[in-house]
């Protein structure tokens, strides 16, 4: 048996992470990955890298197509074979930065295979023993796929062989889901030439985000052409054709392919987890606690395994908030959503962080919301979207100058960038008086922020404090 300070199992964000910090420090690490191919975990393979660089590629159709109004006529379709081939050389390009042999090359023991646990403190893998002081269960997640009757006659993807088997552009493509991985594919797809409905469950796109939000998201897909039929369900797939209830009626829609982006599960299967201890909770995720430990006191987990937030950088949030507990554990930190952010990659991006507005009142936290509508933005006017709009909570006091951000929410074409400023703010406990007293170039799209900001101040400005300050005047300019 060979024994380490630390193993982690699982090499995707969080265990890539939590491997190099163990062996930048010179602790004994031993990383596991089950598939040789997937190193980097989703994002890498199946998730943020090729879904952006398809989004890359949708853009610019898009943005030549747009170019008709000004004279210039462009037409046609996407050639699939193409953009996957795009699409896989990027990913090459930061696989080769990660796999098991870069990571071999600078020292780490790498082993590939399906892990099993012996004991509390003891894996398995195939006849190979290891045991360690710390194992992280960092296995990442998989989509949540549906039985629907007849989707054996239709071509079905979901976001791990999305970006590898379809090299044919469907006619009619329907997204089943409106969460992030649905509407950007609906919208890449449909900018690529593709008829595009999305069904949705629930009653509204993006259910996490603002009312407004995804109100004005769903606006801007609209008007691409993209159908939407929320609160609504597939029963089947017949012939060609996708049967779809609303609960007023059963439409029957054209179908050639369907994209299944409904959620996702964690990946704990046949990993033996009860001869360590590990238990399980209600809906068969691992039970962990506020400090990522299972209860196997020797176990933590980390990443898409938690079962909570399943964004790339909320694994690199948790590696930082696990190392800092491990190294000084009479000072933990607990694992929070309150300074967790995401961004949605579509045309609009939607792009959040801090709690949203529902945690806040949960927790009975007091705030002052500031909205703000793009309609007279000579940016947004400029570039064409009037239709942004963004929310900031902060703190209510009194001196109004020195209130702070808490949360924020926007929708703009770069509202993923734009907003970036405004969680540094809060991040620093930087007050609104900083931003408000800023000297922004004229017209960088950010110039937004300070806007808002300025209109809370405007409540600040009293009847009194504009009398001093007529007295004020008169009597120093008589």
């Amino acid at each position: 048996m060979k024994k380490y300070d630390v193993i982690v199992i699982g090499a995707g964000s969080a265990g890539l992470g939590n491997a190099g910090v163990a062996h930048t420090i010179g602790l004994k690490t031993l990383l596991i990955e089950k598939d040789a191919k997937h190193f980097g975990g989703d994002c890498t393979n199946f998730g943020c890298v090729p879904s952006k660089a398809l989004i890359h590629i949708a853009q610019q159709f898009h943005a030549a197509k747009n170019t008709a109004k000004f004279g210039l006529k462009v037409e046609g379709k996407a050639n699939m074979q193409t953009v996957l081939k795009y699409i896989h050389e990027k990913q090459a390009i930061i696989r080769n930065e990660e796999d098991a042999v870069a990571l071999k090359n600078q020292g780490q023991d790498v082993v590939i295979g399906h892990a099993r646990f012996v004991d509390k403190n003891t894996v398995s893998v195939d006849d190979e023993f290891f045991s360690a002081r710390i194992i992280i269960l960092c296995t990442g997640s998989a989509p949540r796929m549906i039985d629907i009757r007849g989707m054996d006659k239709v071509r079905l993807y979901n976001n791990e062989n999305l970006f590898y088997e379809c090299d044919d552009l469907p006619d009619h493509f329907l997204v089943i889901g409106g969460g992030p991985i649905g509407v950007e594919m609906a919208q890449a797809f449909s900018r690529l030439g593709s008829q595009v409905t999305i069904v949705n469950r629930g009653e509204r796109l993006l259910k996490k985000e603002p009312v407004r939000i995804s109100a004005i998201l769903q606006e801007q897909l609209e008007s691409e052409s993209i159908r939407v039929i929320n609160a609504a369900e597939v029963k089947k797939f017949d012939r060609g054709l996708v049967y779809i209830n609303t609960g007023d009626e059963l439409l029957a829609l054209p179908c050639d392919a369907t994209l299944m982006a409904i959620g996702r599960v964690v990946n704990i299967k046949d990993m033996d987890l009860d001869k360590a201890g590990i238990e399980l909770d209600a809906d068969e995720k691992i039970k962990v606690n506020s400090y990522l430990q299972s209860s196997n006191k020797q176990v933590y987990v980390a990443g898409d395994a938690v079962g909570a937030y399943m964004f790339s950088h909320g694994a690199e949030k948790m590696v930082r908030q696990l190392w800092r507990n491990l190294l000084i554990p009479f000072l933990k930190k607990t694992n929070t959503t309150e300074d967790l952010s995401w961004v949605t990659f579509t045309d609009p991006q939607v792009a959040h962080f801090g709690d949203i507005e529902k945690d806040l009142d949960v927790r009975n936290v007091k705030y002052h919301r500031q909205d703000q509508d793009l309609a007279h933005d000579d940016r947004a006017i400029i570039q064409e979207y009037r239709y942004g709009f963004s929310s900031f909570w902060m703190t209510p006091g009194k001196n109004v100058r020195n209130r702070k951000i808490l949360s924020g929410s926007m929708i703009a074409p770069q509202a993923g960038e734009l907003i970036q400023e405004m969680q540094l703010a809060k991040h620093a406990g930087i007050p609104i008086k900083k931003i408000t007293s800023r000297v922004y170039p004229y017209p960088v799209a950010s110039r937004i922020n300070q806007k808002t900001m300025r209109g809370v101040m405007a409540h600040s400005y009293t009847n009194w404090k504009k009398k001093l300050a007529r007295t004020a005047f008169r009597f120093f300019h008589y």
